[in-house]
């Protein structure tokens, strides 16, 4: 026996099996469009024979149609027909294939964060104590911790105060700890954490003007 010689092909095309299913279904359905065409050609083909159709510019020849031209057409009609079968049943085959391979890929991890503020009402800077509130809460992956050392952002108006550190990195459980600090405005201030991509629940701290 030989061994082919194949080429190589440029551009190199790289495509991940998720990627590879809305592709193979996509092929299906245009197939299955396809089909459904090529049936209600034959299904017009009977009907102009049988006169069924709406006049039009083209005409029969023989004008007049016997039984043995109709015979004749309906066996044309037959064979299209069980060829259209044959092409659903490899597509029945094909769809089948990909309900498998979808079956065979892992969902991607879900991230869960939580947040906590203590305490949710601090004071102006300036204007009393307390005027720092520790934030704290933990990252999930699929219910487990992520490596540890992964980044937690904060959203955080500046004229409120700081938070620090910003980024705050997870410990092996997948806690992280960090810490506002108010720098003189005071109101309401929202708070939410990022990490993985994914944004936790907010959290809301109140600077009071604690003067009086």
């Amino acid at each position: 026996m030989s061994f082919p010689n194949i080429p190589n092909i440029t551009p190199t095309i790289s495509v991940t099996t998720p990627q590879t299913i809305p592709l193979l279904l996509s092929s299906i359905a245009l197939e299955e469009l396809a089909l459904a065409h090529i049936i209600n050609a034959e299904a017009e083909k009977l009907q102009f024979v049988l006169g069924t159709l709406p006049p039009g510019r083209t005409t029969l020849s023989p004008p007049v149609v016997t039984i043995s031209n109709l015979l004749t057409v309906n066996s044309s009609v037959q064979r299209t027909l069980r060829d259209v079968i044959k092409k659903e049943m490899l597509l029945e085959f094909k769809f089948e294939n990909v309900l498998d391979l979808l079956a065979t890929i892992t969902p991607p991890p879900t991230a869960t964060i939580t947040l906590n503020a203590d305490p949710t009402t601090v004071c102006a800077l300036g204007t009393g104590a307390p005027n720092n509130s520790v934030l704290t809460g933990q990252v999930l992956v699929n219910g487990s911790p992520p490596p540890a050392g992964t980044p937690v952002t904060f959203t955080v108006n500046d004229i409120f105060g700081t938070i620090a550190p910003n980024p705050a990195l997870t410990d092996a459980s997948g806690n992280f700890t960090a810490t506002f600090s108010s720098t003189g405005d005071f109101g309401i201030l929202i708070v939410t954490a990022t990490a993985l991509g994914v944004d936790s629940n907010s959290v809301t701290i109140n600077i009071m003007n604690c003067i009086g």
